[in-house]
């Protein structure tokens, strides 16, 4: 099997599961569905890593498969697309960085995977500064300190709480690299089947952009967010045009990206891919898709 098409076999592969992983989850409401997501991702490339172990672009093969599968998010008919594929993509390259310092072994999987788990922390942070700016800083600091006035709970419990958390990610991306070296290509094989064949009854309507976007500002955390920084500003005895301000910022550029990541046409970017410098990744595309039309 030569480059491109390893690449594309394995891009397919990680995009089938995806779907079904990702409906999976979905259907039992499970949270932080996207740090489950980010660890397939690297047992995916964990066991393309192992297979492809003696060939010389070995080490960069987790970034190809990453690019094509975030390309072919691109070309889903619904849903979000752009933030997605910038977590596949980051995640990918940032997997194929330890690999390349360490060589494709044990220790440059681990460390690969290591990267890969804190890019799931990363990107929903980067979001929500970009949506409140200073202010998610200002409100978690005074949040913080009128909780620990009145609770035995202090910055230092809280700050243990979160890297207790990526601690937990981190170590269960540890076991998923040993878990790919030690599955037996049946047990892989039993795995994969069974996820790209999950299929969950949904009565759910395919929403529109505008519809999605709305929906999107419904999210619990995002308004839990709002809230608090609602609460900020009242208790810290801002002026109602600060207020109002502050809370119609987040507001607006938040509908702005949520709508934008749903219509932002990503569709031409795979026949743009076959052209120029990106030859490769356009080859690797095209066997992709033919492995998603037999699966």
């Amino acid at each position: 099997m030569d480059r491109f098409e390893f690449t594309g076999k394995y891009a397919a592969l990680l995009s089938g599961i995806e779907i079904g992983l990702g409906s999976l989850l979905h259907s039992f409401r499970v949270p932080f569905s996207g740090q489950f997501l980010s660890l397939n991702q690297g047992l995916i490339l964990s066991r393309a890593c192992h297979k492809s172990r003696g060939e010389k672009w070995s080490s960069r093969a987790p970034s190809g498969i990453s690019n094509v599968s975030a390309v072919l998010k691109s070309l889903s008919p619904a849903g979000k697309k752009l933030t997605p594929m910038l977590a596949i993509a980051a995640q990918g390259n940032l997997f194929a960085l330890g690999v390349i310092l360490f060589g494709n072994n044990l220790m440059g999987l681990s460390f690969g995977m290591f990267l890969l788990s804190l890019w799931a922390f990363i990107q929903p942070l980067m979001i929500y500064l970009l949506l409140f700016g200073k202010n998610l800083l200002f409100m978690a600091d005074y949040f913080i300190d009128k909780i620990s006035k009145v609770t035995p709970v202090h910055e230092e419990t809280l700050i243990g709480i979160l890297v207790s958390i990526i601690a937990i990610k981190i170590i269960l991306g540890q076991l998923v690299v040993i878990a790919s070296y030690y599955l037996s290509d049946q047990k892989f094989k039993m795995y994969e089947t069974k996820l790209l064949r999950t299929k969950v009854e949904s009565s759910r309507k395919n929403l529109t952009p505008l519809r999605g976007a709305i929906k999107d500002l419904m999210n619990p955390l995002f308004l839990i967010s709002l809230l608090l920084l609602g609460l900020f500003f009242f208790f810290s005895n801002s002026s109602a045009s600060t207020t109002i301000w502050g809370l119609l910022r987040p507001l607006a550029g938040g509908f702005i990206l949520f709508y934008l990541v749903r219509v932002m046409p990503m569709e031409g970017l795979s026949q743009k891919l076959k052209e120029g410098k990106f030859k490769n990744t356009g080859r690797a595309l095209e066997k992709a898709i033919v492995y998603l039309k037999q699966i």
